[in-house]
């Protein structure tokens, strides 16, 4: 399975007080479009990938999506967060 496409929506939640840097979408083998994941900062400046979730009737959040093979997980996070950090140097000036 291969990432054909991502696309990055990039904004700043640091005003107030949210880690949440952007929100991407990802098209795998040109066929599955997978939407709303988030990308989030830690604590120490580190990124992080969120998939979709949803609320259970007791108020718990589970992933709607989920990879089952680690390596594939790692794919899609390493997509995503070069991805964005390519926006955020072309937006600051940087390529």
């Amino acid at each position: 399975m291969e990432i054909t496409e991502v696309k990055i929506y990039p904004f700043d939640t640091t005003g107030l007080g949210g880690r949440v840097r952007a929100i991407a979408d990802i098209v795998i083998d040109d066929i599955l479009l997978i939407k709303g994941i988030k990308i989030i900062e830690n604590k120490h400046g580190g990124l992080f990938i969120s998939f979709p979730k949803k609320a259970t009737s007791s108020n718990k959040y589970i992933d709607i999506i989920q990879p089952l093979s680690n390596d594939f997980n790692e794919k899609i996070r390493r997509a995503i967060i070069d991805k964005y950090k390519e926006i955020m140097s072309f937006q600051a000036g940087g390529i």
